[in-house]
């Protein structure tokens, strides 16, 4: 039983079981996440110890690298059993790849049509990618960016949040950003954005059980509670 003080709240006791995980990397053998049906088995258990209720998995998507499709991911959906793993999506490397998977009914979306999307931690999205995510807004599309406080080129340049923001794009932040897993300035980024109301829903993140028991062992200030329970509430639309 790991102590926390009265400044400070964990994860466990905001989720209290009600909590969807809607990014996570729980299937097996297609990208950096679980490597094997038992460690996806173990990453399940500790979860639900963590009071998860329930997770859509979403695998990386990012061609040249993780070139999964519908068929893949599908597939490794199939070898997983337990129910705790609902259903599947993608998280999508943010590229204009992403049209031509749009044009041809290949895009795997999260309930509601939502889209996760992710862009490069080294360097800045190039100018083009506007244009593909009003291209996907058009074919009604609501787009959801992972993690935006890890996009540490921004971390000075409130101006690049703000005009996502206003492109109605929703933010996802990563439970491990807020207890410090990244490091100090993902933490910091992810306080402000949190505080001044960025961020629409919450994920995991998940790649390992490490990561989970990272979370188990750690908390944050509990002047956030009440923000991050908006957030788990905010996720009850993908149950």
């Amino acid at each position: 039983m790991f102590w926390i003080s009265k400044k400070t709240a964990s994860f466990s006791d905001v989720w209290n079981n009600n909590f969807v995980d809607i990014h996570n990397h729980l299937l097996p053998g297609i990208d950096d996440g679980s490597k094997s049906i038992e460690n996806t088995n173990k990453m399940i258990e500790a979860m639900q110890n963590l009071g998860i209720k329930s997770a859509i998995a979403t695998p990386h998507t990012f061609p040249g690298l993780w070139n999964n499709d519908v068929a893949s991911i599908s597939n490794a959906f199939s070898t997983v059993t337990n129910p705790f793993i609902k259903n599947y999506s993608s998280e999508y490397f943010a590229d204009s790849y992403l049209l031509e998977l749009a044009n041809t009914n290949q895009l795997l979306t999260l309930p509601d049509n939502h889209l996760l999307v992710e862009f490069s931690m080294l360097s800045a999205p190039v100018d083009g990618v506007m244009d593909v995510f009003f291209d996907l807004k058009l074919r009604d599309l609501n787009l959801i960016l992972a993690h935006p406080e890890r996009y540490l080129y921004a971390e000075k340049n409130m101006a690049f949040f703000e005009n996502l923001k206003s492109f109605d794009m929703s933010f996802q932040l990563n439970v491990l950003s807020l207890l410090g897993y990244y490091g100090e300035k993902c933490k910091k980024l992810s306080e402000f954005l949190l505080e001044n109301n960025f961020y629409d829903f919450l994920g995991t993140d998940f790649h390992s059980l490490h990561q989970i028991e990272f979370v188990l062992k750690s908390s944050f200030l509990k002047k956030y509670e009440k923000n991050i329970e908006l957030l788990v509430a905010s996720n009850l639309i993908f149950q």
